[in-house]
């Protein structure tokens, strides 16, 4: 998600720019953190006095830093001098909440990256979290035109609640449109898969983030949401090293129902952030826009567009100009006629596909969990029904209520078919199980445990090579399932690859006990 930055630093700072010996300093080290220079930012305060103005770019620069504690204590101290100005109050609220939600959290740092997070589970995401940080600035960097100095912040925030504290979004955004992770204040917030329910592509989520904060540092933030949301959304793979664009079946089925209806949302719409817009149809129709204009960019001026137009940008045009300049000689109308043209010519799908839920309330069922039953009470009553069935050994009585939670006019639910799926198999008939899987794959891919229930069948039938691709899908997606590590353990054992076997054998054993630490597991 977009960085959203707000100077409240200036907004601070300015209100001590009446005193002109301290006017110089206060402008510097706002101007530093503009540009997201922390090292200029810290010797903008090591050539300050003390003071007001010092102390108050002091906690700025620890807020920036992850030093939460320290920012919130030392802008407490100005609350007797400042408390009556609005904008003190906002950063004071902003600095004792990020504080009480990260509270508990412990530090750890591999070369110049830093992770933050509340001991326990979220374990088994930090040596696949420095990985994916670190090959995100080295791929996406390099196509982007270089990354930001300084080394990389992120914390990893177990509830959502405790994200939303830390946000500055309001909780209403956070819920209807599914915001999950933000880059800001040179910072990454992530929240945790197990907060969801079903877990996220959240490998792919960091790197998003990563990207904008790239693209915040390269244009001085000079960039609107909807170019850093299309250079994120279209660059969030490239992490993985030989990654390209994937548009989500969703996505393309999003595209294709607005060139029907011309019913695409206007960039403006999109300001100051996607996560305001009223519905996650809504946003999920903006990001699969303006990532596709992204790709249509490099497809008409070549791999390094996007930073020709990242550099136009910080030098002050507007990125509709730069973006025009770039793809078409300076006529946006043509550029966005070519895109258009792009789109039609993608052979996207057609048929209706439902959006996966945004999932971010606490106490939801599996059934509020799906993207088509969560919908559509009607046929999850039918499903409910099945469960109930399959659950005393009925397996083709199931499978009629199961058949009868099917829409007409769109793929199945992916709780379905993996529920079908094992009454096919309690009726000998696997073949079908498996290709209705497989189906269910292709459609809802975000789904993990489509995707374990899949890989189990092709261990079933043999296929180890294809079983190991989809056991690994389903812990990029939902890393809390042990059973899902414990097969991974044993396939990597079983291929040679010992630091496999031995990584996801050690995630096992943390989840078994509950996060427990090391010597008291």
């Amino acid at each position: 998600m977009k960085n959203l930055s707000v100077n409240r630093l200036a907004a601070l700072l300015g209100l001590l720019l009446c005193v002109p010996a301290l006017a110089s300093g206060a402008a510097e080290g706002s101007a530093c953190l503009d540009r997201y220079d922390i090292a200029c930012a810290q010797k903008a305060l090591e050539d300050l006095s003390s003071g007001t103005e010092a102390d108050l770019l002091r906690a700025q620069l620890d807020f920036y830093l992850g030093n939460f504690d320290t920012a919130a204590e030392s802008i407490g101290k100005l609350e007797a001098e400042l408390g009556d100005q609005e904008p003190f109050k906002a950063e004071l609220g902003l600095y004792r909440r990020t504080a009480s939600a990260t509270a508990g959290f412990q530090a750890v740092t591999r070369d110049d990256i830093t992770l933050q997070y509340l001991p326990g589970v979220d374990e088994v995401m930090l040596e696949e979290a420095f990985e994916t940080l670190a090959a995100a600035r080295t791929h996406i960097g390099k196509r982007l035109g270089g990354s930001p100095p300084g080394g990389i912040r992120m914390e990893i925030y177990p509830s959502i609640q405790r994200f939303t504290d830390a946000s500055s979004l309001p909780a209403s955004a956070v819920r209807t449109t599914g915001v999950i992770a933000l880059s800001k204040w040179t910072r990454l917030l992530l929240t945790s898969p197990r907060a969801l329910g079903k877990g996220y592509a959240w490998k792919d989520t960091v790197a998003h983030e990563y990207t904008h904060y790239i693209v915040a540092w390269r244009t001085q933030d000079r960039a609107p949401v909807w170019l850093q949301e299309g250079i994120a959304r279209s660059h969030e793979l490239y992490w993985r090293g030989d990654g390209r664009f994937e548009l989500s079946p969703n996505s393309q089925s999003l595209l294709a129902e607005a060139l029907k209806d011309d019913s695409f949302v206007p960039l403006q719409k999109m300001h100051p952030s996607i996560a305001f817009l009223p519905s996650a149809r809504e946003a999920a129709l903006a990001y699969a826009q303006v990532s596709t204009m992204m790709v249509y960019l490099e497809q008409v001026a070549g791999p390094d567009a996007v930073s020709r137009v990242l550099d136009r940008v910080r030098d002050g045009a507007t990125a509709e100009q730069a973006v025009a300049e770039v793809g078409a000689g300076g006529d946006m109308d043509a550029f966005l006629a070519g895109w258009k043209t792009m789109l039609r010519g993608m052979g996207l799908i057609q048929q209706k596909l439902a959006a996966m839920p945004t999932g971010v309330d606490p106490g939801q069922s599996a059934y509020d969990l799906d993207p088509l039953l969560a919908q559509r009470k009607d046929l999850a009553s039918h499903a409910r029904l099945g469960d109930l069935l399959l659950e005393r050994k009925h397996p083709e009585a199931a499978l009629v209520e199961y058949q009868r939670a099917l829409p007409p006019d769109e793929p199945p639910s992916p709780m379905v078919s993996v529920k079908m799926a094992e009454a096919l198999i309690a009726l000998g008939r696997s073949e079908e199980a498996l290709a209705l899987l497989k189906h269910s794959v292709r459609d809802y891919p975000e789904y993990a445990e489509t995707r374990t229930a899949l890989a189990k069948r092709l261990l079933v039938a043999g296929n180890r090579t294809e079983a190991l691709v989809q056991f690994r899908a389903s812990a990029d997606i939902d890393p809390f399932d042990s059973a899902v590590q414990a097969a991974l353990a044993d396939l990597y054992a079983a291929t040679g690859n010992t630091r496999l076997a031995d990584r996801h054998g050690g995630y096992r054993r943390i989840l078994e006990a509950g996060g427990l630490p090391l010597e008291t597991r």
